[in-house]
């Protein structure tokens, strides 16, 4: 009896022990994958870390200021350059009014590389006495606070809603820069009337309509030098009619003076 009760204690004090070695190795495992795991996110933190950001490089920029540039961005020096996703910034970049369309690289080990193509400024609108810097789209890239010298042809009283408009008065601006001696006087300012677009053109108005604005302007490119060569004082020029040019003379009244 006593040796069945021995062996018996023996038997339990062995299972204990099994029982014990099986704990051990399921927390040494435990441990050494926790410490596997802790390894393994501290190496990729010190990876992440060896392609974070630490310079961004832009060009093309000639309006934009490169802080304009980097404030939209919303990148930080530091972050990771794996995690950035190019596509969302250059989506974002777009909504700034001068930039028509970018460019993003990620230089390893430390460098985005961005490239913008900024919009061509190709007139001024005046609109409810606020001047302002619009594209060849008629999109509004700025406006300008405070006296200017005029640079750029003046499109006066269109409203940017009025597409149509808007872009018929950018087809003019077109044709006129293609015309030497039209582009470079002085004051250019297109206005709308009910007839189609008119122009003035250092005080001389002209009656222009709509369409095929570089034919009428070559109509009267031959004709002016005649018109001021007899001196004849002109009200306006009306080139709204096919092959033609119209031009009203001022009327004579006491004096000699036109009026």
């Amino acid at each position: 009896m006593r040796s069945k009760k021995k062996n018996k204690k023996r038997k339990s004090a062995y299972r204990r022990g099994e029982k014990l070695a099986i704990l051990f190795k399921r927390g040494t495992l435990f441990l050494l994958f926790v410490i596997l795991a802790t390894a393994l996110a501290l190496g990729l933190k010190i990876f992440a870390q060896q392609f974070s950001v630490k310079e961004i490089v832009v060009s093309g920029n000639y309006h934009l200021d490169k802080k304009d540039i980097l404030s939209a961005l919303k990148i930080k020096k530091g972050e990771s350059l794996l995690r950035l996703d190019l596509k969302d910034i250059g989506e974002g970049l777009k909504q700034k009014a001068w930039i028509k369309s970018v460019a993003l690289r990620k230089q390893f080990p430390g460098t985005i590389v961005i490239k913008v193509e900024e919009a061509v400024p190709e007139a001024l609108l005046s609109l409810k006495k606020r001047l302002y810097i619009i594209d060849e789209d008629g999109r509004i890239l700025e406006r300008i606070k405070g006296e200017t010298t005029q640079f750029l042809p003046v499109i006066k009283d269109i409203d940017p809603e009025n597409r149509k408009g808007i872009a018929e008065a950018l087809k003019l601006v077109k044709a006129l820069s293609e015309k030497d001696g039209f582009i470079d006087r002085g004051d250019i300012e297109i206005g709308l009337e009910s007839y189609g677009l008119t122009v003035s053109i250092d005080g001389e108005f002209i009656k222009v309509g709509y369409g095929k604005y570089a034919e009428k302007f070559q109509r009267w490119i031959e004709l002016e030098p005649e018109i001021r060569k007899r001196g004849v004082p002109v009200k306006y020029v009306d080139l709204r009619f096919k092959g033609s040019v119209i031009v009203k003379p001022m009327k004579k009244i006491k004096g000699n003076k036109a009026s």
